[in-house]
C-alpha cells in the first residue's frame, strides 16, 4: 500500500511532495500494526485449530446451552437498555430544547456527568444504596436480601451510565430541526402536542433509531457493571473476562469475543446507515427563526419534574459515592474520616500517575495521528486512503473487551512483544480514541475552503508547510477538544485495558475494580471521586488556559 506512487491533490504542477511519502506510510503502519493485526490474530485463534482452519471452537461455544443463554442474556439486556434509554434521552432532550424551564444549564451539566465517569461508578453507587448493606435497602427498610444483582441492577446501572450519550444525540437533533416547519404547523392551528407528533417526531425517526443503536452498543460493550452487578445474569463481556482470567482458556475466550464482535459490528453499520439518512430531518434550507418554547404550565411542571427526578437519581449516585469515601465503613459506621482519601492518594498514587501520564501521551498521539489521517482522507488522492480510513475507524464498532483481549493476546509473543510495557496501554488508549480524532479532523478540514490550500501552494509552500502553517492553526480548537475527549475516554475506560495492565503500569479503573472485589469500598469510592475531580479539572481548566479560541470552538 505504501509503495504505490502518491500524489497530493493540493499540489498542482509541483510533482511529488515528501510530506505525503512520510505521513502516509507512518499512519498506515500504525493502523496495520495496532488495529488490523490484533483483530486478525484474535480471529485466527478462534478459527484456526492445530494450524488448520476449523469451526470446532466456535461450534463448541455455540453448542453449549450455557453460552447460548449468555448470548441471549446479552441481547435482552442491550435491547432493554436501548429502548428505555432512548425514551429517557428523548424526553430529557425535549425538555431541555423545547420547554421553557428554569436552570437548563444545571440540568444539562448533571445529565452529562456520567459521561466523564467510569461506568463502574454507577455499580459502586447502586451497591452502596441498594446492596445487602445498602443505605436504602438495609438502613431505611431493613431488607437484607437485595434484588439489585442481576438483570434489574444491570439495566439501572447502564441506563444511568449511557443515557447521556443518547441524550446528546437527541438534543442536537431537536436543535437542528427547521423551526419554520414547526411554525408553519402551529400557524395552521396545530397545538404543541400535534406539532410534536406529526412534524418533529417523524423527522427524528432516524435519530431515535440511531440513539437506540448507540445505547445497544454501549450496553453490549460494558464490562465493569456486569462484573459487579451481574449476579446470576451473565453476559458476554463478563463471560469473556472469566474465561480468560479465571480459566485461562484462550481459544474459547477468543471464540466468545468473536461472537460478541459479530452483532456489535452489525449494529455499528446499521447505526452508520441510519446516520447517513438523518440529513432528511432538515429538508430544505434551515429556518432562521428560533424554536418556540412550550410555556403551558402543565407541560412545564411535568418537564421540570422529569428532569429533576433524573438529576436527583444521578446526584444521589455521586453523593453516595462521596459519602462512602468520607465515612469509616458505609452501611456500618458513618463516622467521618479522611483515611480513604489518604489511602487512595498513597497506595493508589502509582495508578493515578500512570493513568494521567499514559492518558496524556495517548490522547496526544490519537489527535495528531487522527489529524494526519484526516488530512490524507480529506485533502489527498492517496491510493488506499479509504481502506486505511475504514480500518482506523473499526474500533468504533469493536467492543472494548474485544480490543483489550486482542491486544493482550497479539502482543504477548513474537513478532512484537509489548506485554507489561507502557506502550501496549498507550496503543490501546490511542486506538480506542483514534476514530474520534479522524472524524473531528475530517469535519474541521471540510469546513476550510480548499482555495486556502491552493493559494498556499501557488505561493511555493509544500503540502507539509500548508498543513503546518495554514490548516493546523484553523483546526487547532477542534484538535484540542478532541484531545480532552480522548483523555477523558482513556481515563474512564475499563474494558479496553483490563487485559493489558501489569504490575509495572497500573490504571485507575482496574484498581477500582480490584478494590471492590477485595471489599475496600471506601478506598474505591475515594479513588472514584479523585478520578471525577481530575477529569472535571481537565475539562474546565483547559478552556480557561486556552482562552477565547477554545470557547468559540464549542
Amino acid at each position: 500500500m505504501t509503495s504505490i506512487a502518491l500524489t497530493s491533490v493540493t499540489e498542482k504542477g509541483r510533482g511529488r511532495d515528501w510530506t505525503l511519502y512520510v505521513v502516509y506510510p507512518a499512519a498506515a503502519l500504525f493502523v496495520l500494526i495496532f488495529t488490523a493485526y490484533p483483530m486478525i490474530d484474535l480471529l485466527s485463534r478462534a478459527f484456526v485449530v492445530d494450524g488448520h482452519l476449523s469451526l470446532a471452537t466456535i461450534g463448541a461455544i455455540v453448542a453449549d446451552p450455557f453460552n447460548r443463554t449468555v448470548f441471549w442474556n446479552t441481547l435482552l439486556l442491550g435491547a432493554t437498555v436501548a429502548v428505555l434509554g432512548t425514551i429517557l434521552a428523548t424526553l430529557y432532550a425535549y425538555a431541555i430544547a423545547r420547554v421553557a424551564i428554569p436552570g437548563k444549564r444545571v440540568w444539562h451539566f448533571f445529565a452529562l456527568l456520567p459521561t466523564i465517569s467510569p461506568p463502574i461508578l454507577m455499580a459502586l453507587g447502586l451497591i452502596l444504596l441498594y446492596g445487602r448493606r445498602g443505605l436504602i435497602t438495609n438502613e431505611l427498610f431493613g431488607i437484607q436480601s437485595s434484588g439489585l444483582y442481576g438483570f434489574k441492577g444491570l439495566v439501572i446501572a447502564q441506563l444511568i451510565s449511557y443515557f447521556p450519550f443518547a441524550y446528546l444525540l437527541m438534543l442536537n437533533l431537536f436543535r437542528g430541526l427547521d423551526a419554520s416547519l414547526e411554525e408553519a404547523a402551529a400557524t395552521m392551528g396545530a397545538n404543541g402536542w400535534r406539532v410534536l407528533r406529526t412534524v418533529s417526531l417523524p423527522l427524528l425517526v432516524p435519530g431515535l433509531a440511531g440513539a437506540a443503536l448507540l445505547m445497544f452498543s454501549y450496553s453490549f460493550a460494558d464490562l465493569g457493571n456486569p462484573l459487579l452487578l451481574g449476579g446470576d445474569f451473565p453476559v458476554m463481556s463478563s463471560q469473556i473476562y472469566q474465561m480468560i482470567i479465571g480459566m485461562y482458556d484462550i481459544p474459547q475466550g477468543a471464540a466468545l469475543a468473536v461472537l460478541l464482535l459479530i452483532p456489535a459490528v452489525l449494529m455499528f453499520f446499521a447505526h452508520k446507515m441510519l446516520t447517513s439518512r438523518m440529513s432528511f430531518a432538515s429538508v430544505g434550507v434551515k429556518g432562521s427563526s428560533r424554536h418556540r418554547e412550550v410555556r403551558h404550565l402543565g407541560v412545564q411542571a411535568a418537564a421540570l419534574l422529569f428532569v429533576g427526578s433524573i438529576t436527583f437519581i444521578i446526584c444521589l449516585q455521586y453523593g453516595t459515592i462521596i459519602a462512602g469515601a468520607v465515612t469509616q465503613l458505609f452501611g456500618v459506621n458513618y463516622a467521618l474520616t479522611p483515611k480513604h482519601f489518604i489511602a487512595a492518594l498513597t497506595k493508589s498514587r502509582g495508578a493515578l500517575l500512570d493513568t494521567l501520564t499514559l492518558g496524556v501521551i495517548a490522547s496526544f498521539i490519537s489527535v495528531v495521528l487522527g489529524l494526519l489521517i484526516a488530512w490524507i482522507v480529506a485533502r489527498t488522492k492517496a491510493p488506499g486512503r479509504s481502506i486505511m480510513d475504514f480500518i482506523a475507524n473499526l474500533p468504533l464498532a469493536i467492543p472494548g473487551t474485544v480490543i483489550g483481549l486482542a491486544f493482550g493476546l497479539a502482543f504477548n509473543g513474537p513478532p512484537l512483544i509489548l506485554t507489561g510495557t507502557a506502550a501496549i496501554i498507550i496503543a490501546a488508549f490511542a486506538v480506542r480514541s483514534l476514530p474520534y480524532g479522524i472524524r473531528s479532523g475530517v469535519a474541521a478540514l471540510n469546513q476550510i475552503n480548499r482555495t486556502l490550500d491552493e493559494a498556499s501552494t501557488t505561493m511555493g509552500a509544500t503540502s507539509g508547510e500548508t498543513l503546518w502553517r495554514v490548516l493546523l492553526p484553523l483546526v487547532r480548537p477542534a484538535l484540542l477538544a478532541g484531545m480532552v475527549f480522548s483523555f477523558t475516554r482513556s481515563v474512564t475506560t475499563l474494558s479496553a485495558v483490563i487485559f493489558v495492565v501489569s504490575p509495572h503500569w497500573s490504571l485507575v479503573t482496574p484498581t477500582i475494580l480490584s478494590q471492590m472485589d477485595r471489599g475496600d469500598v471506601g478506598e474505591a469510592a475515594a479513588l472514584s471521586v479523585i478520578v471525577v475531580l481530575m477529569v472535571l479539572l481537565i475539562i474546565h481548566g483547559v478552556p480557561r488556559l486556552l482562552g477565547r479560541d477554545w470557547r468559540e470552538a464549542h
